[in-house]
């Protein structure tokens, strides 16, 4: 999940004549289709993460879910890319659509058994494995090439922008509709996609599904992957430019999954307020900043140095989420719970996790574009591979273990290690920067 890089290339371009691209029909039917199955994806994943917290009062099951959702992205993401060279896009379209509602329906039955929670999200991102690289491919045949850069980029905002409405609505749309309205209403968003899609141009060389499929040499586009890997691995390696690039973008995921994570149970057990409003009061203004914080480096932070930019969210990011962990202790351990009283507190955090948005976004945007200077070539999509492969599977550990330690020592303390190792990093990196 390479949260928000698709959003805050988008703040920071200049405007684009995307009315333009909207007159060619065809890709609005795409376009619309993306937007409707992106929501319901991804309001899917944080409305289970908050009725998994409820059912089970548990961070390791939260954390267990976002890696049931992640793991398909770094069994399938490459095998998929490839995939849908080879099948009719708008097969794809199609069936992802009416199979991830047909899970989602699933959840109405078992929603309380957490382990078929888990199953049935974990085949529903791999299902999106396929959809999301399906409408990526089909964009040149149904534009004209000048609208191309203008194509790709709403199809990047719709992708990333769905991600953070996800984020701040699932707690609303649980709060309001309940568990069991809601699961239909994301339901019905897959099956409306799906409608959509009905619109979609069959391709020229369209054949039968299944005699694609047979064709597929899985061996080799295994190997071809694997090979691709390899050598994105080691152009990377070998850059000490890119490879800290795809490090601190790797880690700028690995806060945000690991706040989505936590979330819940902050609210829960720190701010005192309903596990559905976590959305609102702890990812929403990370979000904010993050979108605020991308403006600002676009319109103003460019005169900076991309270092000096980095160093300061990378420090910047650790001590926000140190006093973050501190507030947590003096309100429950310290005996100064009356100096945090609710109306004091919950404003308090919303504005410390506003910063960690804008130290995140001074971390995204000028990593993001030296990724894209430095790469060069045919070797920009591999290092974005290696990115994605990072993020999807090096990020599932700190996301894991950190469910586990905070049933174990607290919210709080697991909040405090992470920020205690940004900032040690940061320290590092700086001294390491001037020698």
């Amino acid at each position: 999940m390479q949260l928000f890089h698709g959003i805050l290339y988008f703040m920071v371009a200049k405007t684009l004549p995307f009315l333009s691209v909207l007159s060619h029909r065809t890709f609005l039917y795409l376009w619309l289709s993306q937007i409707f199955s992106q929501f319901a994806a991804n309001i899917t994943l944080f409305v289970l993460g908050l009725i998994v917290y409820k059912n089970t009062g548990s961070n390791t099951a939260v954390s267990g879910l976002f890696m049931a959702y992640g793991v398909p992205s770094v069994l399938f993401g490459l095998l998929a890319g490839t995939a849908v060279d080879y099948i009719d896009k708008r097969i794809i379209i199609l069936y992802s659509c009416l199979i991830r509602a047909v899970f989602v329906l699933g959840l109405l039955l078992t929603s309380q058994y957490i382990a078929f929670v888990y199953v049935l999200l974990f085949l529903n991102a791999a299902v999106t494995q396929f959809f999301v690289p399906a409408e990526a491919t089909m964009i040149p045949k149904l534009v004209p090439a000048k609208h191309l850069v203008s194509a790709n980029s709403l199809f990047s905002f719709a992708y990333y922008g769905s991600i953070a409405i996800g984020f701040i609505a699932a707690g609303p749309i649980l709060k309001y509709f309940g568990q069991y309205v809601s699961l239909l209403f994301l339901a019905g968003l897959f099956i409306f996609s799906w409608w959509i899609s009905l619109k979609l141009p069959v391709s020229s060389d369209d054949t039968k599904l299944w005699k694609k499929i047979r064709m597929l040499n899985i061996v080799g586009v295994l190997t071809k992957l694997s090979n691709s890997l390899k050598e994105g691995i080691a152009y990377v390696r070998h850059s000490a430019v890119l490879f800290d690039s795809v490090l601190l973008l790797t880690g700028t995921q690995i806060i945000i999954a690991m706040l989505s994570t936590l979330g819940p149970g902050f609210a829960d057990k720190v701010l005192g307020i309903d596990v559905t409003d976590a959305s609102i009061f702890i990812i929403g203004p990370v979000i904010v900043g993050i979108l605020l914080g991308a403006f600002w480096v676009g319109n103003r932070g460019y005169i900076y140095p991309s270092s000096k930019l980095m160093n300061t969210g990378i420090v910047g990011a650790g001590t926000v989420l140190g006093i973050i962990s501190v507030t947590v202790y003096l309100k429950r351990y310290a005996g100064l719970d009356f100096l945090f009283s609710d109306w004091i507190i919950v404003p308090l955090e919303v504005f410390l996790f506003f910063l960690l948005g804008v130290f995140n976004s001074f971390l995204d945007v000028p990593a993001n574009s030296i990724l894209q200077k430095e790469a060069q070539g045919d070797m920009r999509g591999r290092v974005y591979g290696v990115l994605g492969a990072f993020v999807g599977g090096v990020g599932i550990l700190p996301v894991m273990i950190g469910g586990v330690l905070a049933d174990v020592v607290g919210v709080g303390k697991v909040i405090f290690l992470l920020g205690l190792s940004i900032a040690i990093y940061g320290i590092f990196r700086i001294r390491y920067n001037k020698k």
